[in-house]
């Protein structure tokens, strides 16, 4: 059929007048919903889904209007232009009716999806002042990396938004990733993250619109309190991320903050390169992961995404916050030195700081740059700005606690680690020192939960394992403390700190005569009695490096235990001097404040070590107050205790020390107990000997056991 012939048959069964007043009765149609709808208050979907279906049966009209006219008030079918009887509607003609009308279904629907209007936050009133956001699930089977991204980051920048809002507790996004993978119940992960609400959603993406739905969850009932989907244009990843950010920030602060006082404080920190943005989240990944190898891949991959992008304030400060933790001024990943890291690390903050100079987590990096460079009080102070600029940032809390405690404010530093803990209870950093707390108080079985609980979040993490061998150390189980070591040693090669501590320990036990690696470390050649060996080693490191004050320090201690006092006096008042005064009053010990005492004490310069000895006292007295139970406070107690003449207490709280733990072999060599009876200290000697052997004994007994299953691994 040619197109003329085509078009006589299209005026002559009237299609397009037919088509033309079906147009008419759909247009009145929906003038009749619009007013109906309006004076009803109806929602517009109705309407909007009415014209949609009636504009959508515009084909099945004119496939109708080919075959049939309206004659007589009824439907009849059109004759043949050759005057022959109309054909019958048949099988095949209702066949291609169905096809038909199925397509314009499903076009009208996609085209549903694709017009339908954007939501908008509205404000909502909740009681709760807290919340944790959770990750965002892909409800496409299909791989899209972009999709993909958003997931796993979109769920991290809504608390950052929502974080910077004063009034409401943020749970730490990071928290949420850990428990959302145990596949834990939301009134589950709601009781551990100790919030009132539970933010989720779920991401789809049909053709380029991107369907976000997000849920508002109570953390008791799990109920859903509030819900809401947005539909988004997929162009921009990251400002897409931003956007619906905001618009939840919003939401949820209404009741608690004017939205539009939200400001966005992280404007140029972010970027738009998807490439620098993956090695960003895989680099935060390996961060958590809190071990040395971990952190050092971290710093690979902080790198990788600079490269990537030059301008990405974010990956420079996460750059200088490895570089810090990885420093040897750290005593968890400590591998690199300590001025190459802080030059580093301050260079890099620079370079954030120009970039985004409000960004909360700079400034919490600079404060752990200043505290390694021992310059406390600033350190402080931008620990409080970035505290001020983000009240919800739980690692500026916890630095600040380590920083307050080192100070000896326990008090204020105990409300910081609660802060932090509370913001962040499934950081690995943040469960450790919790549990340290309770240990160091003597709550044992509360530390040991707290410490399970961390093998249990992160097995492969091994300040788990660092946390359990300190509890068995305070309670004397050294040979519990030596296997717990030895594990996070083995979990993390490259962290000299787990090695020196297995070494230490195996020292303290006798055990390391034959270890190779010890066999002439001047605590190895001590605990052998090789005295002379001992003071030749020092004597050539003294040489080598002749203006190092511990190193100084360390050899007068040595003297002072079974060497000769007055070399050991010289070398102390020698490197008294070259001490800072944090250095120099440094707890739980008062080291080496105490042993400068001693020497200036024997040299008759009563004042001057009183005034040593007066700051010490200061300090145990301040510790005694938060209800430490540590050993060392009570060794350090009875040191000053016996400077000072009171043998009695120094007696008693020796004994105190022995019962809380106190098991360092060399105790009774030192000379500040000189002054003491040895009938009352003969008892304490024998009681420290027999606690020592009797630990060495079960490693020993528990090296024999594991022995004949050892030989029969290939």
């Amino acid at each position: 059929m040619s197109f003329r012939q085509f078009y006589q048959q299209v005026h002559r069964r009237k299609v397009i007048s037919t088509v033309l007043a079906y147009l008419v009765i759909v247009w009145l149609a929906l003038q009749v919903v619009a007013v109906v709808s309006q004076l009803l208050q109806l929602s517009p979907l109705p309407g909007h889904i009415i014209a949609i279906s009636l504009v959508a049966a515009v084909p099945v009209i004119c496939y109708l209007a080919w075959y049939y006219q309206l004659q007589q008030g009824r439907l009849k079918l059109i004759a043949s232009a050759d005057g022959q009887p109309p054909a019958t509607f048949g099988a095949k003609q209702q066949s291609g009716l169905l096809l038909l009308a199925v397509c314009c279904a499903l076009l009208g629907y996609q085209y549903y999806l694709l017009s339908r209007p954007v939501a908008t936050a509205e404000p909502v009133s909740l009681a709760a002042n807290s919340v944790a956001v959770l990750p965002f699930t892909s409800l496409n089977q299909t791989d899209n990396s972009n999709v993909a991204l958003l997931a796993n980051s979109l769920a991290e920048e809504i608390s950052s938004q929502l974080a910077r809002s004063p009034g409401l507790t943020v749970a730490a996004a990071s928290s949420g990733q850990v428990l959302s993978r145990q596949q834990l119940s939301p009134t589950n992960i709601a009781s551990r993250l100790n919030v009132a609400t539970l933010l989720s959603g779920s991401i789809g993406l049909t053709g380029q619109q991107l369907h976000i739905r997000l849920q508002l969850l109570d953390g008791q009932s799990g109920q859903t309190l509030w819900s809401q989907q947005l539909t988004r244009e997929l162009k921009n990843i990251f400002t897409l991320e931003t956007e619906v950010a905001r618009s939840v920030a919003n939401a949820l602060q209404a009741n608690l903050t004017n939205a539009l006082s939200l400001k966005d404080l992280s404007a140029n920190a972010s970027t738009q390169s998807a490439d620098a943005y993956v090695s960003y989240l895989q680099a935060r990944e390996q961060y958590r992961l809190q071990t040395s190898e971990a952190m050092q891949q971290a710093r690979s991959l902080f790198e990788q995404a600079i490269a990537q992008d030059p301008e990405y304030a974010l990956a420079y400060i996460g750059l200088a916050d490895t570089l810090l933790l990885l420093s040897d001024g750290s005593k968890e990943f400590g591998i690199i030195d300590v001025d190459i890291a802080t030059k580093l690390a301050a260079e890099y903050l620079e370079k954030a700081l120009r970039r985004a100079p409000q960004l909360a987590e700079a400034y919490a990096i600079q404060g752990k740059m200043l505290e390694l460079k021992q310059q406390y009080a600033p350190a402080l102070a931008a620990y409080q700005q970035a505290i001020a600029l983000n009240p919800n940032l739980a690692i500026a809390h916890m630095w600040q606690y380590l920083l307050l405690k080192q100070q000896g404010k326990y008090d204020e530093s105990l409300l910081a680690l609660e802060r932090a803990y509370q913001l962040d209870p499934v950081s690995i950093a943040v469960l450790y020192n919790r549990g340290y707390e309770q240990a160091i108080r003597g709550q044992f079985e509360q530390a040991t939960a707290s410490f399970n609980q961390l093998l249990q979040d992160f097995p492969k993490s091994p300040l788990g394992h660092v946390g359990m061998s300190l509890v068995a150390f305070n309670q004397g189980l050294l040979a519990d403390s030596l296997f717990h070591w030895q594990q996070a040693w083995q979990l993390s090669p490259d962290n000299l700190s787990y090695k020196q501590n297995y070494q230490s320990l195996l020292l303290t036990l006798n055990l390391a005569s034959d270890h190779p690696e010890l066999k002439n470390d001047p605590n190895n050649l001590l605990r052998q009695g090789d005295y002379q060996a001992l003071f030749k080693k020092m004597e050539f490191l003294m040489a080598a490096q002749p203006n190092d004050s511990w190193l100084i320090f360390w050899t007068a201690w040595y003297q002072m235990l079974v060497g000769e006092q007055h070399i050991a006096i010289d070398l102390l008042l020698q490197s008294y001097p070259a001490f800072s005064e944090e250095e120099l009053f440094a707890m739980p010990m008062c080291s080496p404040a105490i042993e400068v005492a001693w020497a200036l004490k024997q040299q008759k310069q009563e004042q001057k070590a009183k005034v040593l000895l007066s700051r010490c006292q200061q300090q145990l007295s301040d510790a005694l107050q938060s209800e430490l139970r540590d050993s060392y406070i009570n060794h350090l107690a009875a040191r000053l205790a016996a400077l000072q003449g009171n043998n009695k207490l120094a007696i008693r709280e020796l004994q105190q020390a022995l019962a809380y733990g106190w098991r360092e072999w060399w105790t009774f060599k030192d000379p500040v107990f000189a002054t003491l009876p040895d009938e009352q200290l003969a008892p304490l000697r024998q009681q420290l000997e027999n606690a020592l052997n009797e630990q060495r004994q079960l490693v020993l007994s528990r090296a024999k056991q594991l022995a004949p299953a050892n030989q029969q691994q290939p």
